[in-house]
């Protein structure tokens, strides 16, 4: 009843303290608007309970806070004061049995007046006008501390929640006065200097062993409780609200002092717990054993009186003899299982051992005193093992609790960084604190345990999970240590370090060497090495529930530091605001530089922190890449993928997110990819194939085969997969914007004046006479279509030349870096396309590839560049009316803004304000037509060699049987889509007369 009802009142000030008033009645307010007031059982008094007190964290406090909001629910006042004063009276708990010393008395029963601080305000009387009682509360409970930790960690400090209540804060002046805290913290002080002397002796290594712990039980334990009772003020008292005590108390010790008394206590408990577990787990044989051997002894002095015995040369004496024989027969009726009887009846037998060297026989015997002194000896042992329980292992359990620091020990991170940054070594003892943390866990599942409840798991999981994450921060210094110094070491591979050639003269050796340079290089790498052994060094720890492993645990820290290094880097390196092509590629080539520079330097580290760097390195600049290109994605997607549903995310391991450096982009890829295609804009380049680039005005590159290579060296080949991934999502939202356009201008009308042009037109292999007047009047009947179509289709041409590109860079470099991947590719690639094709050869006996085989290959094949974007299909639709038609109208009128360029062998902008290109028009009609069924592909094709027999047959063929210009583009047209497409120029021949073709010259 106490335990409830104390967690109901820590309920009370948590939720005030963690969840606002107004956030509580709008969270209340909006589930019962969503489940409706006659379905939520006792809505009325959750409403009354949980409605904002005025208590704001930081604020001023409310009148009668917090007497009236635990007053909400009544309870009988007759059982608060039965509680309160059982809380008073005893020491319900049984902790001074760990704590026997008076000293300790407040420490005992903290747990006590954590309660009866919850407690006393469902009595605010007692608070207000009870001194006397007040008075004893103080003097038992709180006499030498004010700062009780109430629930989890969470600390009050007294002299400010007592201040309102007269009775209270008249029985806290009786310890609230100078002169006291004066002398507290002087006398905590001292002991902490001197604990740390003695604990620093006890840590010595040799001096902890089973027998030195035997022998010195008692003294152990009182030197853990001190260490305990000492660290316990100073933690929760550094934090009081009264400046001038916490300034007092803070000069008392520094904060080196006290993380040396936390890290030197925590290894000192556990030691000293694995000895006594030890011991424990072979009590009984030592027992057995020390038994034996004092029963032996006896035995064998019981023969030596005999005188019968060779080589004894003593008088015989029968009643040593049976003395010692009973002696013997007494020793072993000895029993285990009593170990108060045992004890007592050893004791006697030590000291009729002691009496009996009394006799003359026995004193003048060198050889028998020892025999007697080696048997009381052992029985000794005995003694000390039987006294070795398992009440001593709990008592240290309960003096070893750290449930108290949960809260505080956060303020104590940056000296611990510090601390392990000056001292790399300080990682081993940190190991005995976090498991010294662990002891949090202990209160919130007890009682769940002993009720046999299933949420334990998932109460010590949570638990757990907080723990290990503060493990982890406080361990992340020395990634970012190790990364400091990597720092260092970059500067020297890449600027200063000279790369050994394969042959070099010996006359030149000299220059090679820098002996300088290696020095400075091998101490920042034996820094590296250092920083990481205090982790490798640890031992496998078991924290609540979950088992952390130090080498994962190191391998994760590296991993987080190295992921937001990479991040910061491409997120501030990657920014473009000029549109300059120097600007675009001398940012690429600075990434590059510091990233190729970053990661040889990681190569190089990788052995001395015993990790794969490389695989590492791959692993997580893919994850950066992936996250990047996934949250980009968003803009282009119905249902997003927030942060934490991302599968690149990670807690243990998270990706930093940046502000938005523009309106458009999300993140660096973004920006990256949006630049990469400005510097393709046809309103300012020309797409020249047999260049494979873009070219400004003056037929200077822009962005070609070098731009592509920078991209390479700057983003890697999982930075090129990404960008053709986002480009990619880019031209599925083009191709969409196409359709919706499409359907809206193509209303009835419309759709009738295109049903009955290619009613007209019919068959393709005619040649009507009135065509020329027919494609005039659909192209300004249609004019509004076709404009909005223009800018979607040549920027899908773009996006689809730049993937091209993409592909071209990713297969070269696949054949360049791994030739067997690129060959075994190829040949899989050959097969399962074999075997496609033989399954629709004869479905009923060959069966299709298998389904897992497939989607894994094509990953590997986009990623190798195995891949022609050109004949992707990016999305489905419903058939569009009238389709071919339309697009063969739409580059009819675009062939009339475009001209023939000897120089560059390609169509080109007649004027470059229009914003088409022939290349990216020529690739955007491919891929819009590509998306539908392949009979619109085949039915434009037909139309546009309809119209350049028309147009040939109409023209005049009398001055010098020219060509018209408009049957001339088309025929370049032509030309350029059937090498885009890989259509066989046979369908071509088919249907434009071959005459044409022949006679046909680019000049």
């Amino acid at each position: 009843m106490t335990e409830a009802l104390y967690l109901y009142g820590c309920m009370l000030l948590l939720m005030d303290l963690r969840i606002p008033g107004l956030a509580r009645e709008r969270m209340l307010i909006s589930y019962y608007r969503y489940k409706g007031g006659p379905t939520i059982p006792h809505v009325d008094e959750v409403f009354k309970l949980c409605r904002s007190t005025g208590y704001s964290s930081g604020g001023r406090r409310p009148s009668r806070y917090p007497e009236e909001y635990f007053s909400r629910v009544e309870i009988p006042s007759g059982v608060i004061k039965k509680i309160i004063a059982r809380l008073r009276s005893d020491d319900i708990y049984n902790r001074r049995k760990a704590y026997p010393s008076p000293e300790h008395n407040s420490t005992a029963l903290a747990t006590q007046g954590a309660m009866l601080y919850t407690i006393l305000y469902f009595a605010p009387k007692i608070l207000e006008t009870e001194a006397s009682m007040m008075r004893e509360i103080v003097d038992k409970h709180f006499c030498d501390n004010w700062l009780v930790p109430f629930q989890m960690g969470f600390v009050v400090d007294l002299s400010q929640a007592w201040e309102p209540y007269k009775a209270a804060r008249a029985a806290l002046d009786n310890i609230l006065h100078k002169q006291n805290i004066t002398d507290v913290t002087a006398s905590y002080a001292k002991q902490c200097q001197s604990l740390n002397a003695k604990l620093l002796k006890y840590l010595t290594k040799g001096v902890l062993n089973e027998t030195y712990v035997m022998n010195n039980i008692r003294a152990l334990m009182q030197c853990v409780r001190e260490c305990n009772v000492t660290l316990r003020w100073f933690l929760l008292h550094r934090t009081t609200m009264h400046r001038r005590y916490r300034e007092l108390i803070r000069r008392a010790v520094s904060v080196d002092n006290l993380i040396d008394l936390m890290t030197n206590t925590a290894q000192f408990e556990l030691t000293l717990k694995d000895l006594l577990q030890h011991l424990l787990s072979t009590k009984e044989a030592r027992w057995d054993q020390y038994k034996s051997e004092a029963k032996a002894r006896l035995v064998d002095l019981s023969e030596y009186f005999s005188g019968e015995k060779a080589l004894t040369r003593v008088k015989k004496n029968s009643n040593l003899q049976e003395w010692f024989k009973k002696l013997a027969e007494q020793v072993e009726g000895l029993e285990f299982s009593n170990a108060v009887v045992a004890g007592r009846n050893i004791a006697h037998l030590i000291r009729h051992l002691e009496e009996v060297e009394q006799f003359h026989q026995i004193e003048s015997s060198m050889q028998v005193k020892a025999f007697l002194a080696d048997t009381r000896d052992d029985m000794t042992r005995m003694i000390r093992t039987v006294n070795v329980t398992d009440s001593v292992l709990a008592d240290l359990e309960t003096i070893s609790d750290f449930a108290y620091a949960c809260e505080v020990i956060n303020d104590y991170t940056v000296h611990l960084h510090h601390r392990i940054k000056s001292k790399p070594k300080t990682v081993m003892l940190l190991r005995a604190t976090f498991l010294k943390l662990s002891s949090i866990l202990s209160l919130p599942l007890v009682r769940i345990t002993q009720c046999g409840s299933k949420d334990d798991i998932s109460v010590a999981e949570y638990y757990s999970g907080g723990l290990v994450r503060y493990i982890r921060k406080v361990l992340e210094i020395v990634p970012q240590s190790v990364f400091n110094t990597l720092a260092h070491i970059i500067e020297l591979l890449t600027h200063k370090m000279k790369r050994m050639p394969t042959k070099v003269e010996r006359l030149h050796l000299v220059q090679y060497s820098q002996l300088p340079e290696r020095y400075t290089l091998a101490r920042a790498t034996h820094q590296v090495s250092v920083f990481t052994g205090g982790i490798l060094n640890m031992k496998t720890t078991l924290v609540g529930i979950v088992q952390l492993d130090p080498r994962q645990l190191l391998e994760d820290g590296i991993r987080k530091e190295l992921v937001r290094r990479i991040a910061s880097a491409l997120h501030h390196k990657l920014v473009f605001g000029t549109g300059k092509l120097q600007d675009f590629e001398d940012k690429l080539k600075s990434l590059g530089d510091q990233l190729t520079g970053f990661k040889r330097s990681f190569e190089y580290i990788q052995d001395y922190i015993q990790m794969y760097g490389l695989k590492i390195w791959q692993e997580e600049f893919s994850r950066i890449i992936s996250y990047s290109v996934e949250q980009e994605c968003n803009s282009f997607l119905k249902r997003k993928v927030y942060d934490w549903q991302s599968i690149y995310q990670n807690d243990a391991i998270p990706i930093p997110q940046f502000p938005q450096l523009d309106k458009t982009s999300v993140n660096f890829m973004g920006r990256l990819v949006r630049e990469l295609l400005a510097q393709c804009d046809p309103k300012k380049t020309v797409y020249i194939e047999c260049n494979q680039g873009w070219y400004n005005q003056q037929l200077r590159e822009v962005v070609g085969i070098r731009t592509f290579d920078f991209l390479y060296r700057g983003v890697g080949v999982f930075g090129l997969c990404g960008v053709d991934r986002l480009v990619c999502f880019m031209i599925v939202r083009d191709l969409n914007l196409l359709t919706r356009i499409y359907r809206k201008c193509m209303d009835f009308q419309h759709s009738k004046l295109v049903s009955s042009l290619i009613e007209e037109l019919k068959p393709t292999t005619s040649l009507p006479r009135s065509a020329i007047r027919l494609y005039a009047q659909a192209r300004e009947k249609l004019s509004k279509l076709i404009r909005l179509m223009s800018t979607v289709v040549v920027s899908v041409g773009t996006a689809q030349l730049v993937r091209r590109q993409i592909a071209n860079q990713l297969n070269f470099l696949c054949k360049l870096d791994s030739k067997l991947l690129s060959c075994s590719l190829a040949a899989v690639n050959d097969a399962l396309i074999k075997d496609v094709r033989a399954h629709y050869l004869k479905p009923e006996s060959k069966e299709y590839p298998a389904n897992p085989l497939m989607p894994e290959v094509a990953k590997y094949l986009d990623t190798a560049g195995f891949n022609n974007p050109l004949t992707k299909i990016y999305m489905t639709s419903e058939p569009l009316h009238g389709l071919s038609c339309v697009m063969f109208l739409f580059v009819l009128d675009q062939l009339q803004k475009l001209k023939w360029e000897k120089r560059i062998n390609t169509l080109t902008a007649k004027n470059t304000r229009d914003g088409i290109d022939g290349g990216p028009l020529v690739v955007g009609v491919i891929t819009v037509l590509k998306q539908f069924h392949s009979s619109h592909t085949t039915q434009f094709l037909r139309f546009l060699a309809q119209y350049v027999n028309v147009s040939v047959s109409s023209a005049s063929t009398s001055k010098g049987g020219n060509l018209p210009s408009g049957a001339i583009n088309a025929l370049l047209f032509l030309e350029q889509f059937c090498s885009f497409s890989k259509i066989d120029r046979k369908i071509v021949d088919s249907l434009v007369p071959a005459y044409l073709l022949d006679r046909f010259n680019h000049d």
